[in-house]
C-alpha cells in the first residue's frame, strides 16, 4: 500500500481547489459492463488490507478518493468500516459512488443477516455489487451453496444490482456452478498484480463471461494483505518502464492491469497517490512488448 497515510482533517478543505483542478485534468474513470445495466469503474478504492491500520482514517480516505475523481468504493462485512465509508461518501457530496461489498461464507440465515447489516451500515437500500468474500473451506465451516443462495435472493429482492464471488479458483467455480441458480457470477475478485496472477482462473472466467477483478494490485500474494512476496514497485522491470513513460512505478503496475480491461481495487489515503492512481489514461498505452515483460515479471 506504498506506506500511505490519510490526509489530516486540517488539510482537507485547503486541498479542495487543487483536487477539483486535478479532477478536471484526470477525467472520468472508464467502466466495464459486468451485468445488464451495471458498469463497474476500472478503479475502486479498496478499504481492506492496509486501510484497516489504526493510523488510516477511512472516512477521510473515502472523501479524498471521491473528490479526487474516484467513483467506486470497495468494502466488506469483515472490514467493519461501512459506517465510516458512508460518512465519507456523505462528506464528499459527489453523488452516490459505485459500491462493492462482500459477506463471509456461512449459513443461509447468517448470510442474509450480513447482507442486511451491510446495507444498514452503508445507509442504502442496495449495493451495486455484492460478493461472497471466500468459498467455505475447512476449518471455518459454513456452506458455499447456501451463502450463494442468500446472495441470489438479495439480487432478486433488489438489494444488489449484480452479484459475484471473491477468491474463487477454477475448482471453487466448478463446485458453485453445480448448485447455482444464477450463473455466471458477474465478478470474481482475486489477488492479481504484476508478478502474481492466477492465469488458469483468469482464462476460466474469461471463457465463462465472469469479469475478473484485481485486489492488492501493488502487493500480490495469496492473501493479498501484507505484500508477502514483496512490493510490486520494487520489481526492476516495473521501475524501468516507469522511467520510459515518466510516471510512477505504481502507475505502471496499475496500468498493466486496467489496460487488459481488468478492474481493480487499490488502497490509497494520500492526495498524491490518489491523483496518480486515477491518472492512468492521460499518458498513453503500454506497448505490447512492455505488457509482455510485465506479464512475465516475477515477485521476489
Amino acid at each position: 500500500n506504498r506506506g500511505r497515510t490519510a490526509v489530516n482533517a486540517a488539510a482537507r478543505l485547503a486541498a479542495v481547489p487543487m483536487l477539483t483542478l486535478a479532477l478536471l485534468q484526470i477525467g472520468a474513470v472508464p467502466t466495464v459492463n459486468i451485468a445488464p445495466g451495471v458498469n463497474l469503474p476500472l478503479l475502486s478504492l479498496g478499504t481492506g488490507s492496509g486501510m484497516l491500520k489504526p493510523a488510516v482514517n477511512v472516512t477521510e480516505a473515502v472523501w479524498l478518493w471521491l473528490i479526487s475523481g474516484g467513483s467506486a468504493v470497495d468494502t466488506a462485512y469483515d472490514y467493519s468500516d461501512e459506517e465510516r465509508i458512508a460518512k465519507g461518501i456523505e462528506a464528499a457530496g459527489a453523488g452516490a459512488p459505485f459500491v462493492t461489498t462482500k459477506i463471509p461464507c456461512t449459513s443461509y440465515a447468517k448470510a442474509a443477516a450480513h447482507i442486511d447489516s451491510n446495507l444498514q451500515q452503508l445507509g442504502t437500500d442496495f449495493t451495486d455489487l455484492l460478493l461472497m468474500h471466500f468459498p467455505c473451506r475447512s476449518p471455518f465451516g459454513g456452506n458455499t451453496a447456501d451463502t450463494w443462495r442468500a446472495i441470489e435472493a438479495a439480487l432478486t429482492a433488489g438489494k444488489a444490482r449484480a452479484i459475484g464471488v471473491s477468491n474463487f479458483d477454477v475448482d471453487d467455480l466448478h463446485q458453485l456452478r453445480k448448485t447455482a441458480r444464477r450463473w455466471p457470477p458477474a465478478v470474481n475478485q482475486c489477488s492479481l498484480s504484476v508478478g502474481y496472477h492466477d492465469d488458469a482462473t483468469i482464462k476460466y472466467c474469461n471463457s465463462n463471461k465472469i469479469t475478473y477483478m484485481s485486489y492488492s494490485p501493488l502487493c500480490g500474494g495469496p492473501n493479498g494483505s501484507s505484500c508477502q512476496h514483496g512490493s510490486v514497485m520494487d520489481i526492476p522491470v516495473v521501475q524501468q518502464i516507469s522511467k520510459v513513460h515518466n510516471v510512477s512505478s505504481a502507475q505502471i503496475a496499475l496500468k498493466w492491469i486496467v489496460q487488459q480491461g481488468i478492474p481493480l481495487a487499490t488502497a490509497v489515503a494520500n492526495e498524491q497517490y490518489a491523483r496518480e492512481d486515477l491518472d492512468l489514461w492521460s499518458w498513453g498505452d503500454l506497448s505490447a512488448d512492455e505488457m509482455k515483460k510485465l506479464a512475465d515479471a516475477k515477485l521476489f
